[in-house]
């Protein structure tokens, strides 16, 4: 089993549900931030340390492997052992995403946005509110496009702690037999 622990957040699972429901309509596009000033490592990258758990949950809420894929970093702190890097993703339905992730960063944030044609999420773990929903629109006015703002709506979550619920998990399928969530394939 891989520890893609985000697949075990409540909010996480939640967007995942949104999305299959088709309460965001179809998915545009998607971009993660992970972002901090922190332990600096000296023996990975920022890539392998930080953009794993991203990548994991893009590609939990897409159900989709990219089609086509670049990464480029900066190397500030240390050669050959990138501090940022920005990582894009082309997928064969017409989605994008990137990720960007720094531990050369002046505050600490973990945002993923979802935009689709009818809302757009934003998983915010570093809020309370982990989960909001916007239901803005686009209006086309005389062939110009017009966007109308509106509120976030927080999305009413049932909260487990991600690492406990992974593990569970994990024990119940070493119990059962059942492949795991998170499998290596």
């Amino acid at each position: 089993m891989v520890g893609h622990i985000l697949q075990y957040h409540g909010a996480v699972i939640k967007l995942k549900e949104l999305i299959d429901s088709g309460e965001l309509g179809k998915i545009q596009y998607l971009y993660s931030n992970r972002l901090n000033i922190g332990k600096i490592r000296t023996e990975e990258n920022i890539l392998w340390s930080f953009a794993p758990h991203d990548i994991s949950v893009i590609l939990m809420l897409l159900g989709e492997m990219p089609q086509t894929l670049c990464a480029t970093g900066g190397e500030y702190l240390q050669q050959q052992i990138p501090d940022t890097t920005l990582t894009n993703l082309d997928f064969l339905s017409g989605v994008k995403a990137h990720i960007f992730v720094s531990w050369l960063h002046p505050f600490k944030e973990q945002k993923l946005v979802v935009v689709g044609d009818k809302k757009m999420a934003v998983f915010d773990d570093m809020s309370e509110e982990r989960l909001l929903l916007y239901p803005h629109k686009i209006e086309w006015l005389q062939l110009i496009p017009v966007a109308s703002k509106a509120e976030a709506e927080a999305v009413p979550l049932t909260m487990e702690e991600p690492l406990k619920a992974e593990c569970r998990h994990f024990i119940d399928c070493v119990a059962s037999g059942d492949r795991p969530k998170t499998d290596g394939a």
